[in-house]
């Protein structure tokens, strides 16, 4: 289980893929001015991993996702060959 599903239809525009990396960042931001370290670091945290899922690994991950429909695809067309 990934705690945050790129392929999930939410994320598909871009802006919203961008905000749900930026507003725990800037938030973490937030914290650390406000002299809170750890929450700082940890909505940093968040956001970096957001950022790595959503916008660095989004095409890559869409990318394997197509080919493993059109594999799945493909097995079904030559499964229903085989049963005529």
């Amino acid at each position: 289980m990934k705690l945050l599903d790129p392929m999930h239809p939410f994320f598909r525009p871009l802006w919203r893929r961008i905000l749900t990396a930026l507003l725990p960042a800037a938030w973490g931001a937030v914290e650390l001015y406000n002299g809170s370290v750890g929450w700082g670091i940890a909505f940093i945290a968040a956001g970096a991993y957001a950022a790595y899922e959503l916008l660095i690994m989004y095409d890559r991950t869409m990318a394997k996702a197509a080919a493993e429909e059109a594999a799945r695809r493909a097995r079904l067309e030559t499964d229903k060959g085989d049963d005529e």
